[in-house]
C-alpha cells in the first residue's frame, strides 16, 4: 500500500540518482554538459518540492537538519548572491570572469564550508 513514508523513500532514491547520474554525466563530458546538469537540477527541484508537499503533511518525515537554522545565514546569502552572479556570467561564456567573482567572495567570506563551496566551484569551472 502506498504510503507518504514510502513515496518520500522513493523519492530519495531517485534524487540520490539524479545526483549521481548529473556527475556521470559532467565526469563524461556529455554534452551539453551545462545544460544536461541544468536539466537534472531542476529535476531534483521537482523531487524536493514534492517532498516538502510531504513533510507539511507528515512532519514526522521530515530530516532532522531541514529543522536546523543555519550557522551563518549571512555567509549563505552572500555565497549565494556571488554563485548566482557567477552562474549569469558563466551562461554568457565567461568563464574566467565567474572564476574571479567566485575568488572575490574566497577573499570576503571567512567559513571554511562556504569558501569550500567556492572553491569546488572554481574547480569545476576550470574544467569547462
Amino acid at each position: 500500500m502506498a504510503t507518504l513514508r514510502s513515496i518520500d523513500a522513493l523519492l530519495n532514491v531517485s534524487a540520490r540518482l539524479l545526483d549521481k547520474a548529473a556527475g556521470e554525466m559532467r565526469d563524461a563530458k556529455l554534452p551539453p554538459v551545462h545544460e544536461n546538469v541544468e536539466h537534472i537540477g531542476r529535476a531534483l527541484s521537482e523531487v524536493f518540492a514534492i517532498q516538502h508537499k510531504i513533510y507539511e503533511l507528515e512532519p514526522g518525515l521530515k530530516p532532522q537538519y531541514l529543522n536546523e537554522e543555519s550557522e551563518s545565514p549571512e555567509a549563505d546569502a552572500l555565497l549565494t548572491q556571488f554563485l548566482g552572479e557567477a552562474i549569469g556570467m558563466e551562461r554568457s561564456g565567461n568563464i574566467e570572469e565567474a572564476i574571479e567573482k567566485l575568488k572575490e567572495f574566497l577573499l570576503l567570506e571567512s567559513s571554511l564550508h562556504h569558501q569550500e563551496i567556492a572553491r569546488g566551484e572554481i574547480d569545476r569551472l576550470n574544467q569547462e
